[in-house]
C-alpha cells in the first residue's frame, strides 16, 4: 500500500486542482490518496467561500481517498506555521510515502537548498538577516535578502510567489521533522493565486471567488468541474454561501471599537495593536480597514491572519502549548479511505475524531479541538437562513 499526502484547501476545487491531483499520483505511483485540508477557514486569512464538508465532498468525488482536517488554529496562521501543523499531521499518521505539492518552479533540487540554509542557519546567513532586520523591514524581505548574498540562484523569483514559498515551508517541516515522507513537486500550470482574470486552460481560485461573489456561477463553469459546480449551486440555494469576510465586519469591528486585547493575539507586536485599534474608528468595513492598516512593513497577508484570530479567539498560547496537531479529525472518506483508516489506527499514536461527542475522552487537551467546533459556530453565523451552533456535531462524515 503506496500513499500519497497532498495538503489543500479546496477553496473551491477547480481544474487546476484536478490537474496537480492527478499529476501527484502519476508522479508518486501511488494507489491511495490522504488530504490534509483546511476546515471552515483557511490560510489566506478569511473563511471559506463554502463549508468544510461541502468541500470535502469536491475532495472525494476528485480521486482524495480520505479527508482530515486540519486544525483551524494551523490552518489560518503564517506560511510557517500553516506546513508545520499539515506536515506534522501527515508525519504524524505513520502511514504516508509521499507528499506531493505544487510549486512555480516545479525544481525539487533548487528548493531544497535554500531550505539547507534556512534549517541550519549558517553565520554568513545569520548576519546578514540580523543586519537587514535592524532596517525595519519585514522578515520575509530580509530573509531573501540574506538567501541572496549566500545562494547564487535566482532568489527574487523563487521567494516571491505563494507556492514556492509554501513548498519551502513543507520541506522546512520534513526536514525538522526527519520525516521519512518523501517530497515531490508539481510545476503549477496557470496563473498566480494573485490573478483575478478568467482567462486560458486554468483560474486562479481568487478569480473565481471574485467573480463568483460578484456575478454567480455562470463566469466560472469553464473552469471547475461539474461536481464543483453542482455543489457549490446546491450551497448557495440553501443559504450556506457564498461565505466572505465581509460578513464578520460588524462582528471584528465591534470587538476592536471595544479594545478586545490584540496583544494577545499571534503575530502583533511593535504597536501594531494601536494602528489597528485607530483604523477600526474609520471604517465598518474589515476591506478598507485592511486597506487602512496595509503598509510595506504589515503586509495584508498578515493582518488577515491577526484579524480571523481576533474572530475566533485564538491567542498566540496556543501555539506554544501544543507541538503540531494532537488528534486526527475524519472529515470523509471512500471505500479505499477506509483501508488507509485501518493502517492509521495500527500506525498512529494520535486519537482519531470520527464521533464528535467522543472529543472530551479521546483527548488530554481539548483545547485546540474547542477551537474548530468554535469556528464552526461562527462561520455559520454566515448562512443567509440559519445559523446553526453545533454543526459540528450533527454533521455527519462525508461518505461516497
Amino acid at each position: 500500500m503506496k500513499i500519497l499526502g497532498v495538503i489543500v484547501e479546496y477553496n473551491p476545487l477547480h481544474n487546476g486542482h484536478l490537474y496537480h491531483l492527478q499529476a501527484s499520483k502519476s508522479l508518486s505511483n501511488c494507489d491511495y490518496t490522504v488530504a490534509v485540508m483546511s476546515g471552515n477557514f483557511v490560510q489566506r486569512g478569511e473563511p471559506a467561500i463554502v463549508d468544510k464538508w461541502k468541500r470535502t465532498l469536491m475532495a472525494l468525488k476528485a480521486g482524495i481517498d480520505l479527508v482530515i482536517e486540519l486544525p483551524v488554529v494551523y490552518a489560518t496562521s503564517t506560511a510557517e506555521n500553516f506546513a508545520y501543523g499539515a506536515v506534522k499531521l501527515l508525519d504524524s499518521l505513520n502511514v504516508i510515502d509521499y507528499l506531493c505539492f505544487g510549486s512555480e518552479r516545479g525544481n525539487i533540487e533548487e528548493l531544497l537548498e535554500i531550505v539547507q540554509i534556512l534549517v541550519e542557519e549558517p553565520p554568513p546567513y545569520k548576519q546578514a538577516l540580523k543586519e537587514y532586520l535592524k532596517n525595519g523591514i519585514t522578515f520575509a524581505k530580509a530573509r531573501e535578502l540574506a538567501l541572496k548574498k549566500v545562494i547564487n540562484n535566482e532568489i527574487e523569483k523563487i521567494l516571491q510567489t505563494s507556492n514556492n514559498i509554501l513548498a519551502i515551508e513543507y520541506l522546512k517541516s520534513l526536514k525538522k521533522l526527519k520525516s521519512p515522507i518523501k517530497p515531490l513537486t508539481i510545476k503549477r500550470k496557470g496563473p498566480l493565486y494573485t490573478s483575478l482574470e478568467l482567462k486560458g486552460e486554468f483560474a486562479s481560485a481568487s478569480s473565481i471567488r471574485k467573480h463568483i461573489f460578484d456575478r454567480g456561477l455562470k463566469d466560472v463553469e469553464n473552469y471547475i468541474p461539474n461536481f464543483t459546480k453542482e455543489i457549490l449551486k446546491e450551497s448557495f440555494l440553501k443559504g450556506e454561501g457564498p461565505v466572505s469576510f465581509e460578513e464578520f465586519s460588524k462582528i471584528l469591528i465591534y470587538k476592536l471599537r471595544s479594545k478586545a486585547p490584540l496583544e494577545d493575539i499571534f503575530d502583533v507586536s511593535e504597536g501594531l495593536e494601536n494602528k489597528i485599534y485607530k483604523a477600526s474608528q474609520l471604517t465598518n468595513r474589515i476591506d478598507e480597514l485592511i486597506k487602512l492598516i496595509k503598509s510595506k512593513r504589515y503586509t495584508e497577508s498578515r493582518i488577515r491572519h491577526i484579524l480571523t484570530h481576533l474572530l475566533l479567539n485564538i491567542d498566540k498560547k496556543i501555539f506554544e502549548e501544543f507541538d503540531g496537531p494532537n488528534y486526527i479529525r475524519i472529515l470523509g472518506f471512500n471505500k479505499k479511505g477506509i483501508e488507509i483508516l485501518k493502517e492509521i489506527k495500527k500506525k498512529s499514536q494520535l486519537p482519531i475524531i470520527t464521533k464528535i461527542s467522543h472529543y472530551k475522552r479521546k483527548l488530554n487537551n481539548v483545547k485546540m479541538f474547542e477551537k474548530d467546533l468554535f469556528a464552526t459556530d461562527v462561520y455559520t453565523l454566515a448562512y443567509k437562513n440559519s445559523s446553526i451552533t453545533g454543526l459540528d456535531f450533527k454533521h455527519p462524515i462525508i461518505k461516497i
